[in-house]
């Protein structure tokens, strides 16, 4: 494996910027550079298959125009006490490393030993004092056919923020081969989002949205998973990721009964959710996060940085008979989270310390995230310049040791063009047995294929 890297230049002024809701929350979870949120592993991956002419340097520069223009990934965080703030930091190239491939035979394949390669870096780190946070792995398999991973820290970047980079690599990359390639749309900074964030919280508008979460989250508590052993937070947690498939059939009946219920996939699949959490601990008043894309303002969907957002749903199931009644009951909840839709920060700050001191480094429990995936497939299939891009998405090898989340389990979908459905569960090693997250994620399969299948019968057991 070999390393192309440069110096960055000097003389450059930093810029000082006030930290977003979701950045100035995740200093509350603070356990040093070495630990946790602002650890090294707290990384997103992606990657992405690259067909056609493949020139090292070109790439190098590619990425380096990419840093220039978003702020976001050469920002430092600093947690001092009292005064918590953002270091906008001066270009400087990326760390770019080339791996030779070049041995695997066939394009079946290469095919795996792309999403295995991925896997490989999902599992290492990226240091989040050294600038820039971008770094990319290419692993080349022949001259025009590579596997692209690029890796960026989560306190600057989330899931959408790859697909954004991902677009402009690949435009740059054509500029700089001196081809033809699409305009760049205009963007505004993440320090701009974090300013007109704090202004709109500021805003009289938003007392109804503290109201109603108030109001909502009085007397909860979160739901928690019994672990298969007791937790030793002071011990680091060893992230595991396992990948699953649910078949073309069992999603075409899921949006079918979406469609008929006026609801989205995403209500029937978390109204499942709910099912599987209520069998699991037998809690019917039940507190559960879900994930969002965070990017409610659509001057900001071309802004790199981290929006993604954590807001808890409280759903009492109580008196639900039929799958059909308990979709009724989840969507409401998910509908109005949408409409008063805050930083996980302002929520928190409107709930009682009782809830809020629950989900996050619990001793007896682990709250479980869940989402599907919602991001821009900016260049999936496209051929940029000479480039054909392919997102790799279908990603179904799971992996023993992987890049974390602040704590818990995380539940993540993704609704395939192909029309099934690509999933993984990502939860601690030290806490669950592998065979525990597998029969879990095999228990709510069943409760949804028998619950779409008849969703007028009694809810299964």
């Amino acid at each position: 494996m070999t390393t192309e890297q440069q110096h960055p230049p000097a003389g450059d002024a930093v810029t000082r910027r006030q930290l977003s809701a979701n950045q100035d929350f995740l200093c509350v979870f603070d356990r040093g550079d070495d630990l946790g949120v602002f650890g090294p592993r707290q990384i997103i991956v992606a990657g992405w298959r690259m067909h056609g002419q493949l020139d090292v340097a070109a790439l190098q520069l590619a990425l380096n125009d990419v840093v220039a223009r978003h702020e976001g990934l050469r920002t430092v965080i600093v947690r001092d006490e009292g005064d918590r703030h953002a270091r906008v930091r001066p270009p400087s190239p990326v760390e770019l490393t080339v791996e030779d491939l070049s041995t695997t035979v066939g394009d079946t394949g290469r095919e795996r030993h792309a999403h295995e390669f991925l896997n490989d870096v999902e599992g290492g780190r990226c240091d989040p004092t050294r600038m820039p946070l971008l770094r990319a792995v290419l692993g080349r398999f022949d001259d025009d056919d590579a596997v692209l991973a690029l890796v960026t820290h989560h306190t600057v970047s989330d899931a959408w923020s790859m697909h954004l980079i991902m677009r402009d690599v690949a435009v740059c990359y054509a500029r700089r081969r001196g081809l033809p390639a699409p305009e760049l749309p205009e963007i505004r900074q993440y320090g701009e989002y974090a300013s007109w964030q704090q202004q709109a919280l500021d805003d009289k508008s938003v007392a109804s949205a503290f109201e109603y979460w108030r109001a909502k989250l009085a007397g909860g508590r979160f739901v928690t998973l019994p672990t298969d052993r007791p937790r030793k937070l002071e011990v680091p947690p060893v992230y595991s990721v396992y990948r699953f498939l649910f078949d073309r059939q069992l999603i075409s009946a899921t949006t079918a009964l979406a469609k008929a219920m006026s609801c989205s996939p995403f209500m029937v699949l978390y109204a499942c959710f709910n099912l599987f959490l209520h069998r699991r601990t037998g809690v019917s008043d039940i507190v559960a996060p879900i994930l969002t894309s965070g990017r409610t303002e659509p001057e900001f969907e071309q802004t790199v940085g981290p929006f993604f957002n954590y807001i808890p749903i409280r759903t009492d199931i109580t008196g639900c008979v039929t799958f059909r009644d308990l979709v009724n009951r989840t969507r409401a909840p998910l509908l109005e989270a949408y409409s008063y839709e805050l930083p996980f920060r302002e929520i928190a700050a409107q709930a009682e310390p009782e809830l809020m001191q629950q989900p996050i480094m619990n001793t007896s429990g682990v709250t479980t995230g869940f989402e599907v995936f919602q991001h821009p497939q900016t260049v999936d299939g496209m051929i940029i310049g000479d480039v054909r891009y392919t997102a790799l998405r279908r990603r179904l090898i799971s992996a023993s040791d992987t890049s974390e989340i602040p704590d818990g389990n995380l539940w993540d979908f993704d609704l395939d063009p192909a029309g099934d459905l690509v999933g993984l569960a990502k939860f601690n090693s030290l806490d669950f047995d592998d065979s525990t997250i597998v029969a879990m994620v095999d228990e709510y399969r069943e409760y949804l294929e028998a619950s779409v299948g008849a969703p007028d019968s009694a809810l299964p057991r």
